[in-house]
């Protein structure tokens, strides 16, 4: 049985997806003017916090009603709960917003993915305000210089952030990094103030939000495609062994008929099987959080090393190896539950192959083929509702859209740039 998923389909689900996760990006900085004790209201003036404010999804405020910012003062914001998920800043360092269509709000200076910002209401009319935000160890010093157009506004100012991006491939433990922003204002020091955050390890993945209330999730799964790599080296390892074992005589990718697809993916699951590769139920982060969700999930080293993964460590690892020989991958979404699927053909609308990584260590390709199409079918055959549930991210969308890989710098020297 295949199942059908044209690609022009899969990259417009796909960017309507990406779209909802830039704009939580923006609720989730909000959520950082709201913890520094005050909100903006939709005019952009500050205000007491209201009922109808802490409904919202980003209002993560009770009990927190403090009196508006008075001419000259200011605050420092951190998004996503007080916390930097490395994986996501490097992911979309090249993202340009304005590709997708978001604007920065009314009100606003600078990047709207910014994760740090400061909010400031100037003295008169025309204030010049300069910004600097930076950290102990993963923020270079980053400047920005605005005119405030006038004094009863409640004013965001978020300079695009210099990350040392080398620090932060080699995060693979929580710590606490302090952020500080100095502000200077007409050319005199207006002060700094630091606020503790929480730094997450690379294999930390952020894919979403729950509402404060527990009703609503805002969901960004695009972001487990970060973890396909198809550039990592140790792929060509694998793909070495499978010819040097006489398990296939090339990897060509799409330049045959369906059975060259499939002995393709035969040699592969071949080889990752006689590694000795187990399923392991490890998904738990170091850090919990109410709001932010992530789940921990292994570079496609860690579990070719350790010799286990998950079925989102499986299916990445697989999608990377796919994706290397020129084979269209697909990352499964179900609930509770992630599996891998390659396109038959080089089309736009080729049926998948869908395969549970989850068994290398005890199936055959085939036996993983017909439990995964058994797991699809058990939501096909459900409502709509269960059926939707089934979400493929197309790992080439996620490409075009600008998810960066992650790379594995273990075992190598940390590149240290000069501040």
């Amino acid at each position: 049985m295949h199942h059908s998923k044209k690609k022009t389909l899969a990259k417009f689900v796909f960017r309507g997806l990406f779209f909802q996760g830039l704009v939580l990006f923006l609720l989730l900085l909000a959520r950082g003017t709201a913890l520094s004790g005050w909100t903006v209201d939709a005019q952009g003036e500050t205000g007491e916090k209201d009922t109808a404010a802490q409904d919202q999804p980003h209002g993560d405020t009770a009990g927190s009603q403090k009196p508006s910012l008075s001419p000259g003062e200011w605050a420092l914001g951190f998004g996503l709960d007080g916390q930097l998920f490395p994986s996501a800043i490097i992911a979309l360092s090249t993202l340009h917003p304005e590709d997708i269509g978001v604007q920065r709000e009314a009100h606003t200076f600078g990047s709207p993915l910014a994760m740090a910002s400061v909010f400031i209401r100037g003295k008169q009319a025309g204030d010049s305000v300069t910004v600097e935000i930076s950290s102990t160890k993963l923020i270079h010093p980053s400047k920005m210089t605005v005119e405030l157009p006038d004094a009863d506004t409640v004013y965001e100012i978020s300079p695009h952030l210099k990350y040392a991006y080398e620090q932060l491939l080699a995060v693979r433990q929580p710590y606490p990094e302090d952020v500080t922003a100095k502000v200077f204002l007409n050319g005199q020091d207006a002060g700094e103030k630091t606020q503790t955050i929480i730094v997450r390890p690379l294999n930390d993945c952020f894919y979403g939000m729950v509402s404060d209330d527990g009703r609503d999730f805002q969901d960004w799964s695009e972001m487990f495609a970060a973890y396909v790599n198809e550039s990592d080296p140790l792929i060509e390892d694998i793909l070495g062994e499978a010819l040097r074992k006489g398990y296939i005589e090339s990897f060509i990718g799409y330049q045959g008929d369906q059975n060259t697809v499939i002995k393709q993916m035969k040699a592969i699951w071949r080889v990752l099987k006689e590694r000795g590769i187990k399923y392991s139920d490890i998904t738990t982060t170091a850090v919990q959080s109410g709001t932010v969700v992530a789940q921990h999930v292994r570079l496609i080293g860690d579990s070719t090393r350790e010799g286990q993964a998950n079925c989102v460590d499986g299916s990445v690892l697989f999608a990377s190896i796919f994706r290397k020989i020129g084979l269209d991958a697909y990352l499964v979404l179900l609930p509770h539950h992630m599996m891998v699927a390659v396109s038959t053909e080089a089309s736009e609308d080729s049926p998948v192959i869908p395969l549970e990584t989850t068994l290398l260590a005890e199936a055959s390709l085939s036996q993983a083929r017909d439990s995964a199409e058994k797991s699809i079918a058990q939501y096909g055959r459900s409502s709509k509702k269960e059926a939707s549930k089934v979400i493929y991210i197309s790992v080439n969308a996620a490409r075009d859209a600008g998810i960066l890989p992650l790379r594995d710098v273990s075992g190598q020297p940390v590149q240290r740039a000069e501040k």
